[in-house]
C-alpha cells in the first residue's frame, strides 16, 4: 500500500512539473510574438519618418529663395506631387516588406515570377512556333466492322426402324360335325348308342343332336418384314456468326475493305 501511495505521489509531481513547463513555454512564445510585433511597428514608424523628411527640406529651400516666386510655386507644386507619389510608393514598399517578413518561411512568388518572366520569351516562341508548326498528319484508328450472318442447320434423311421383322403362326381351321348329348351336353361323336342307353337305364331321356364346329387342323407360318420410315436427323443446328466485312476509322469515318 505504501509503495502504491508513493507511486501516486510521484506521478502527481511529474504532472505538475510538466504543466509548469508547458505554461512557461507558452509565456515565452507570447513574449516573443509581442517583441516581434513591437519591432515591426518600430520599423514602420522609422520608415514613415524617413519618407516625411524630403517635404521639410523642399519647403525650407523654397522659403530661402524669394526672388523667383512664380517659378518656385510651379516647382513646389511639382515637388509636392512627386513627394506624394513617393509617399505612396514608400507605403506600398513598406507593406510589401512587412508581408515579406511575415512570410519568410513560405515561398517567394514575386522572385519566381520575375525569374519566369526573364527566362520565358513568349514573343520569340510564338513566332518560331507559327513558322515551324505544321498541321499534324491524321493517323487512322481502324476499327473492325462485322455483320451477323445466319448459318442454316445441316442434316440428312435416314431410315428409322419402326417395327422389327417377325414370323406369325396363322392357324388352319375347318368345319366338322359333332354329336352332342341333349341331356348332359357331352360330345358323344362315335359313341351315341352307348351314351343313350346309360341315360335310359337311369330313367332319363336318351336324345342327342348334331353341331358343326370350327376346328384348328394346323398352322401356317407367315413372315412379316421389318418396317422402316424416313426421318430427318439434324447434324448441326442453325447458328449465327460475325463475319468481317471491312474496317472503319473511328475519328474520320473513312472505310476500307478487309
Amino acid at each position: 500500500m505504501n509503495s502504491r501511495r508513493q507511486m501516486i505521489k510521484v506521478g502527481i509531481v511529474v504532472l505538475i512539473v510538466v504543466l509548469l513547463g508547458m505554461m512557461l513555454t507558452h509565456c515565452a512564445n507570447i513574449t516573443e510574438t509581442k517583441s516581434v510585433k513591437s519591432n515591426k511597428t518600430v520599423e514602420k514608424a522609422k520608415k514613415k519618418v524617413t519618407t516625411k523628411k524630403p517635404e521639410k527640406n523642399k519647403s525650407t529651400d523654397i522659403d530661402k529663395m524669394p526672388g523667383q516666386e512664380e517659378k518656385k510655386k510651379v516647382d513646389v507644386s511639382n515637388t509636392v506631387s512627386n513627394t506624394s507619389e513617393s509617399k505612396k510608393d514608400n507605403t506600398a514598399s513598406t507593406t510589401n516588406t512587412s508581408s515579406n517578413k511575415n512570410n519568410t518561411s513560405s515561398s517567394k512568388p514575386s522572385n519566381s515570377s520575375s525569374n519566369n518572366s526573364g527566362s520565358s520569351k513568349p514573343s520569340n516562341n510564338s513566332g518560331s512556333n507559327s513558322s515551324s508548326s505544321k498541321p499534324a498528319e491524321h493517323t487512322h484508328d481502324w476499327v473492325a466492322q462485322y455483320k451477323t450472318v445466319t448459318v442454316p442447320e445441316k442434316g440428312h434423311n435416314e431410315q428409322v426402324l419402326v417395327q422389327a421383322a417377325y414370323d406369325e403362326q396363322v392357324p388352319i381351321t375347318e368345319m366338322r360335325e359333332y354329336s352332342i348329348c341333349s341331356t348332359c351336353g357331352a360330345d358323344i361323336t362315335g359313341n351315341t348308342s352307348a351314351h343313350m342307353k346309360a341315360h335310359m337305364l337311369n330313367g332319363e331321356n336318351g336324345n342327342f343332336h348334331s353341331e358343326w364346329r370350327e376346328v384348328v387342323t394346323g398352322y401356317n407360318t407367315v413372315h412379316h418384314d421389318a418396317v422402316y420410315e424416313t426421318r430427318y436427323v439434324v447434324d448441326s443446328p442453325a447458328t449465327t456468326k460475325q463475319e468481317l466485312i471491312g474496317y472503319k476509322c473511328s475519328s474520320c469515318g473513312k472505310t476500307r475493305s478487309n
